[in-house]
This record gives C-alpha cells, structure tokens and sequence, in this order.
C-alpha cells in the first residue's frame, strides 16, 4: 500500500499515519505558511517529517508554493501567508533539506505525486529546454530554480502555463501530461476526489485531489 497525504501546512497528523504498513508515503509539500498554527510548530513539523524520510527512503517529500517563496536563487516572490518575520529560519532549514524535496515523483506504474500537477504545456516547455522525461522536471530544477516560478496571466494560478507547484485543477484538467495518472494536492477540496480524462497513450487517465483543507488528507493507492 502507498499513501499519500496533502499540504500539512504544520499539521502534525500525518503522525498517525506513518507508522502505519506501506511501501511508500508521500507528502505533496506546502509545510509552512499556516494562518493558525505559530511559526515555531510549524518549524518543528517540518524538522520531523524530515528526520522521518532520512530515516526511511519509503518517504518522499514535493516541494509547495508555500516553501518556494522562502528559498534562495529564485525571482522574489511572496504568496499569501508569507512569515517575513521569520523567512530567515524558514529558508535556512528548507534549503539544509532542499535534496529531499522534488518538484515531481513518479511512481513505477506511471503516476505522478506533485504538488499541484504537471501540464503538457509545461511538460512541453521542460523539452525545449534539453530535457526529455516527466523525473527531468527535478534536473531542472535543481539546474535553475525558477524554471517553477508563478507565471501566466491569472493571479491564482489557474493557467496551462503554471509549474507543478502552482497550476490549478481547471487548468489541470484542460491539459494534463499525456501517459500519466497524477495525485496533487495544492487546491482545497471539502473531500478527496478523482476526475477522469480521455488520453491518447492509456485512453484514460486520472487526477485524484487530496487537499482537504483543514481535515485531515490521507491517500491510500
């Protein structure tokens, strides 16, 4: 069994979870910037999940818009939530981990675990510039930082333009990578659900939107 658990955003009840068996876990990022919980919870939270998957390479973390904007090497940008009191400490210990968060995993049956999703417009862009496949998304990345950054013309995010850390589901939906079925979380939903999309590769694929907000988000796939 896989799971999967949307934005935590200092929550802590993915404690609950990850004791539990299963072959991989996966968090969908967005680990700080909550609008209850004070800074150093939310701190902390994050320190933990990162002991958790050093401690176990079954668990994997994305990266969130919401971690983004604290992180150096990238065009300035703050979103809503932004701690500036605090974006010193945030960025600090965002990038002492920055080789445990990918933009991007795919799994051996093609899915793909995101933080918000992966268009074939952006899929398209990441091939104009030399690379081939959806894991190269984390190579470049890794080689330029904003080739992620908040782009497009609509101010929340909803465009076939926007990275994996930013398009919305409507905009998903439009244009979705041809060949995978994806888990995002990013956009809140009163429950987790699943959309179905004609494909040319696999004839259908899906979307399964596991950010519920302030329930709590656990995938099981």
């Amino acid at each position: 069994m896989r799971l999967a658990i949307g934005d935590v955003h200092g929550r802590d009840f993915w404690k609950h979870y990850v004791k539990e068996d299963f072959t991989e876990f996966y968090f969908t990022g967005d680990y700080f910037d909550s609008f209850y919980l004070p800074f150093i919870q939310q701190y902390r939270n994050f320190m933990e999940i990162c002991e958790w998957a050093r401690a176990d390479q079954r668990i994997k973390l994305c990266l969130g818009n919401h971690d983004y904007h604290y992180l150096g090497k990238i065009p300035r940008q703050q979103y809503s939530g932004y701690q500036s009191k605090y974006d010193f400490e945030i960025c600090r210990i965002l990038e002492q981990n920055i080789d445990l968060l990918k933009i991007v995993h795919v799994t051996e049956d093609d899915r793909i675990i995101s933080h918000a999703g992966v268009s074939a417009w952006f899929m398209n862009q990441i091939k104009a510039i030399g690379y081939s496949t959806v894991e190269d998304i984390n190579t470049a990345f890794a080689e330029d930082r904003a080739v992620i950054t908040f782009n497009g013309s609509n101010p929340f995010g909803d465009d076939i333009t926007q990275s994996p850390i930013w398009i919305r589901p409507h905009s998903l939906e439009k244009e979705p990578v041809t060949g995978y079925n994806q888990i995002v979380g990013h956009t809140p939903v009163k429950a987790i659900r699943t959309v179905s999309l004609p494909d040319k590769k696999r004839g259908t694929v899906t979307i399964t939107y596991i950010d519920t907000d302030d329930t709590e988000s656990i995938y099981s796939f």
